[in-house]
């Protein structure tokens, strides 16, 4: 029987609003990791040992850096990522 509370703690289905490569994005994860951002700003591509992505952030509420592969950053909304991709030849 419900009583009209949520089920759900306080916080649980918090989004949060980034930006990335200029375009607004909502997402829910607490963390992002490198793949995650890569796939956010280019939707569809598969990883490739011939491509290189250059991801870094500024975050309006603690640090601004780069990210690697196998590295997650905590997301805080309004934090802003830039990814470029490079092709080897």
């Amino acid at each position: 029987m419900s009583n009209g509370k949520s089920e759900q703690a306080p916080g649980q289905n918090k989004s949060y609003s980034i930006i990335v490569n200029g375009r607004p994005k909502e997402v829910t994860q607490k963390k992002l990791s490198y793949l995650e951002v890569v796939q956010i700003a280019f939707p569809g591509e598969q990883p490739s040992p011939q491509r290189i992505y250059t991801v870094t952030f500024s975050n309006p509420h603690g640090k601004d850096g780069t990210m690697v592969e196998g590295q997650e950053e905590v997301i805080k909304d309004g934090i802003i990522f830039n990814v470029t991709k490079t092709d080897q030849s």
